[in-house]
């Protein structure tokens, strides 16, 4: 029997983040001086633009005065799901073209008399690349890729980054969704991919110092918490490891796979639970820029060997595999490989984006002796502009056939951090841990009669971890009557023509559409044993905004055998509501108030239906006065 550890099927949840200040890369105009002037911001501000092909245009701002040339740069040329390798300029954005890596955009920015270069370019929605070239012949740069000075994420101390060192680092700008993109990817992309509005919500991002297993210190991990983090929580932290990609290093997933906003974005939806992520640069084998730097050997081993027990003596995060999930992209979706096989019975979650595992058949096989009954859940995906998903099928079904649930899929991108992004999203929304223990219905079960519109109200109980939505879908199954139905909260309407014997109700997972509950809804036949209603109210006229109570007695006309008490309801309707109430030893007290009515003369009629031995019945038994 495996246990399970939280596999989730793929789920589309796409609203519109309307968010109109998102700090760097905020979006709206640039504020107005008391003079009437703009004044000049630096950095990415975002604009909504109706003559921009997408709705917004970003206008970036670079102060440099010994600069002698800059330009802006970054994977924003446009590629089109059809016509695959054509190359189009951000001013040539349609639906189906979407900003990708693998030719660096390049725009040569204007400068002012202050020493501000500045180059406004339409583009569509999401977190996307970008990065300014800079030739400062006081600073000895010529060509030198540097960060946005103005950007607000976290980086690493000094020269210590490899992207630094190797003059390729990338910063991100945040684009809203428009109407006029009519593209429910890019939709959904500005919806997790965009910083929360609420600053409280947002988690944090840290680097720390550590020495790897090399014994080289002048390292440093990022170090992901969410809002709200815990050290003392009695629970720990479920927690992520993401490695670069080659020639990446720690703040790749922190900034262009932007899994900082992402997570931040599915915590507040409930759609997981509160989680910590680590990333490490794999850049630390000699001292070369090259591939040689990057042995995947020595990061599978330096992540479990140097890196956890590290994490795991600091922060607040699950020690067992079931709370650990490794994903990589690229490069160091490939190192998963060495991970999976040194370690097999470390992680619970693999995600491979856009870079595949090398295994053999004795891999799969050793690693499906060491986890054994305990699940085992990996993930495989690229962009649609890096080819088919035919090797990542391949991969799937091995550790299918050995009994391991695999999923793969696809996004609109080529190989860059855009696409580890949304790659990362599906992992952890749909597979990763959701915090849903489980579901359970009340009542489990009751009886009812045929010919009758019944409602009973059902509720759900929703065991979860703390910040997880417990809320749920309520479904009903094997009616026949259009008039069936159960409403979104609870509420069953079983219709007077319902003929089915049997109906079953479902409260589903919001967040984790695996874990359900149901009840049972059983509908027999009313009896033929009539039944005799009275139903009296004393005295027969009241000043209007009284109360009216009604006494209701329901006996059987002859005792019966199989049921000397009548059992079941009855509806009363008097001024034009309906009360159902339920018969105690086959009577009921009924309080029919007169508030809204006007004076006059309201007749007061009962019906009842219950149980299956007696017959159903209704008739107008009183005629009461308001004065």
């Amino acid at each position: 029997m495996r246990k399970p550890i939280g596999r989730r099927r793929l789920r589309y949840a796409i609203s519109l983040l309307a968010c109109l200040a998102l700090g760097a890369g905020a979006v709206g105009s640039a504020p107005a001086s008391a003079a009437g002037k703009h004044r000049i911001v630096e950095g990415a501000t975002v604009t909504a633009d109706r003559g921009s092909p997408t709705g917004y245009t970003v206008k970036f701002v670079y102060h440099n005065p010994n600069a002698t040339q800059v330009r802006l740069a970054g994977d924003l040329t446009l590629l089109d799901v059809d016509t695959g390798a054509t190359r189009y300029q951000p001013e040539e954005w349609q639906p189906g073209r979407y900003h990708a890596g693998g030719t660096e955009f390049l725009r040569e920015m204007t400068r002012d008399s202050k020493g501000y270069w500045s180059v406004s370019v339409p583009l569509h929605a999401g977190s996307l690349s970008y990065w300014y070239r800079v030739w400062d012949p006081t600073q000895g740069w010529e060509n030198k890729r540097i960060w946005d000075p103005a950007s607000t994420h976290p980086r690493p101390p000094g020269e210590s980054s490899f992207r630094v060192r190797n003059n390729d680092v990338l910063d991100a700008v945040y684009v809203p969704y428009a109407k006029k993109q009519n593209d429910p990817v890019l939709k959904e992309r500005a919806e997790y991919e965009l910083p929360m509005a609420k600053r409280w919500q947002r988690g944090t991002v840290q680097y720390i110092p550590y020495t790897t297993i090399l014994g080289d210190s002048g390292h440093y991990l990022g170090v992901y918490l969410p809002a709200d983090y815990d050290a003392d929580r009695a629970e720990p932290y479920k927690v992520a490891y993401l490695a670069h990609g080659i020639f990446g290093d720690e703040t790749d997933f922190m900034v262009p796979a932007n899994v900082p906003n992402i997570l931040d974005n599915m915590t507040a939806k409930g759609e997981i639970e509160p989680t910590v992520v680590i990333t490490m640069g794999n850049h630390f084998t000699g001292t070369s820029l090259g591939f040689g730097s990057y042995n995947q050997t020595n990061a599978a081993n330096n992540l479990v060997q140097t890196i956890l027990p590290l994490i795991e003596e600091k922060y607040n995060v699950s020690t067992e595999r079931a709370g650990r999930a490794y994903a990589g992209f690229s490069y160091g979706g490939m190192t998963g490989a060495h991970v999976i096989r040194g370690y097999p019975t470390t992680f619970g979650f693999y995600g491979h984006f856009s870079g595949n595992p090398s295994l053999t058949a004795q891999d799969y096989d050793n690693v499906a002796t060491a986890v054994g009954s305990d699940d085992l859940f990996v993930f495989l995906g690229n962009g649609v502009f890096e080819g088919n998903l035919n090797a990542q099928n391949a991969i799937a079904d091995n550790f299918r056939a050995r009994g391991y649930a695999a999923e793969t899929t696809q996004v609109p991108g080529a190989h860059d951090g855009m696409t580890a992004s949304q790659l990362f999203t599906i992992f952890a929304r749909d597979h990763l841990w959701t915090g849903v223990d489980s579901v359970s219905v009340t009542p489990g079960s009751l009886k009812l009669t045929q010919g009758w519109n019944w409602t009973r109200k059902f509720s759900a109980q929703v065991t979860t971890n703390d910040g997880v939505s417990p809320a749920v879908t309520w479904s009903v199954e094997g009616a026949t009557s259009a008039g069936t139905s159960i409403s979104a909260d609870g509420l069953l309407s079983v219709a007077a023509d319902e003929v089915s014997s049997s109906l079953t109700v479902v409260a589903t997972s919001v967040v984790d559409p695996t874990k359900t509950s149901s009840a049972r809804a059983t509908l027999t036949r009313p009896g033929t044993a009539r039944v005799v209603v009275k139903a009296h109210a004393a005295p027969a006229s009241v000043a209007r905004g009284g109360t009216f109570k009604l006494n209701v007695d329901v006996r059987a006309q002859h005792r019966h055998k199989k049921a000397p008490k009548v059992t079941g309801e009855i509806a009363v309707t008097f001024g034009g509501a309906t009360q159902v109430v339920r018969l105690t030893d086959g009577a009921a007290v009924v309080k029919l108030p007169t508030t809204g009515l006007s004076a006059g003369v309201y007749p007061v009629h009962v019906a009842y239906s219950g149980d299956s031995v007696h017959a159903p019945t209704s008739a107008v038994h009183q005629r009461l006065r308001v004065r």
